[in-house]
């Protein structure tokens, strides 16, 4: 993949529910977001959950989206496809990482 300068990587974080699989693996789960600075829109993302289905449903439904809108249009998005118990820390991931980008990238555009 070829990187512009133009692009910023951002992770974000969330505990795992309880009795879930993924919280017998990972205790955590991770999104991480590839953001266009020009655009503010998400590029590519990745998830740490188990299941490549999920990942990839994750990856489809968040792909566009910009960090500009409002993050109930992305929530009730997902939710709208999503049904699994591990998705309110995936929110929470993927709001975390938002959050760290507009707290850095978008204060220090080169």
């Amino acid at each position: 993949m070829e990187m512009e300068q133009g692009y910023f990587l951002v992770s974000g974080f969330a505990q795992t529910p309880k009795g879930t699989p993924v919280n017998e693996m990972y205790k955590h789960i991770g999104a991480i977001l590839l953001i266009d600075r020009t655009t503010n829109c998400i590029i590519k993302s990745d998830f740490s959950v188990v299941s490549s289905l999920t990942k990839e449903v994750l990856q489809d439904l968040i792909q566009g989206f910009c960090v500009n809108e409002p993050f109930e249009n992305l929530a009730n998005k997902l939710k709208h496809h999503i049904n699994i118990p591990s998705l309110g820390a995936i929110l929470q991931a993927i709001k975390s990482a938002i959050d760290r980008y507009k707290d850095t990238a978008l204060n220090t555009k080169t």
